[in-house]
């Protein structure tokens, strides 16, 4: 990922295979900041910070949803490897990763007055480098370190696959008609059975048997003469 650096090492005369005339003894790279200390003897050392601005809550919620959505991504991810396409989930949001020319802010504790000084070509060189071998370094300066990031990326993750399924739309009555005595759990009072169409009687013969008597003679068998009376069929 060193060449997502190179324009603004460019910009800022950085140039390919140039070899500053110190080291950077210990660096760090957090929200927003990189913060080296340089070594110019074995006794005095400069410290150099290097700015950048971090993207916010609306850009990493997008950029994290849209990550997610690749199951290919999430996973690597999750398994500690950044994808080398990982800038195009900030295209598509209009933001670089990388620095963009004149984004970096640059100090230096040296009495120097250029900028960059040796100082901070030291530092800037080591931090591309440092992109390249541990491309967490680049999300860390834009706003979500490491720790934080893949906890996002697995709690939504985690969500999106323990979310309930969504419920089967009732169908409704004008859809069923047809097969009306064909719907109901099993179990249910209904059977299967459909009686023949303008068999009004066949309706007594859809309902378990009835417990209910009246003078020893079931109810459903009393029922038999009323619908015949009601269909015509007497």
């Amino acid at each position: 990922m060193t060449e997502g650096f190179r324009p603004a090492l460019d910009e800022l005369g950085i140039h390919k295979g140039l070899v500053p005339p110190c080291r950077v003894a210990t660096s760090t790279v957090g929200p927003g900041a990189a913060v080296a200390q340089v070594r110019v003897t074995r006794q005095r050392f400069y410290e150099v910070r290097i700015g950048l601005p971090t993207f916010g809550k609306q850009v990493w919620t997008a950029v994290l949803a849209a990550i997610v959505d690749d199951e290919a991504t999430t996973a690597a991810m999750l398994d500690g490897r950044v994808p080398d396409d990982i800038e195009r989930y900030f295209a598509v949001e209009g933001v670089p990763l990388f620095p963009e020319p004149g984004e970096m802010s640059l100090d230096c504790t040296c009495p120097g007055t250029r900028v960059p000084c040796d100082h901070l070509v030291a530092a800037l060189i080591a931090l591309a480098d440092e992109a390249d071998t541990d491309p967490f370094a680049i999300l860390a300066f834009r706003g979500r370190e490491r720790t934080t990031l893949l906890d996002e990326i697995g709690r939504l993750a985690g969500a999106r696959v323990t979310a309930p399924p969504a419920e089967a739309e009732t169908p409704g009555l004008d859809e069923v008609m047809d097969d009306f005595f064909g719907w109901g759990p099993a179990g249910d009072v209904t059977n299967k059975r459909r009686p023949p169409a303008g068999d009004a009687l066949g309706l007594l013969d859809e309902v378990l048997p009835l417990k209910a008597t009246v003078d020893g003679t079931s109810v459903t068998a009393l029922l038999r003469p009323l619908y015949r009376v009601l269909t015509g069929q007497e």
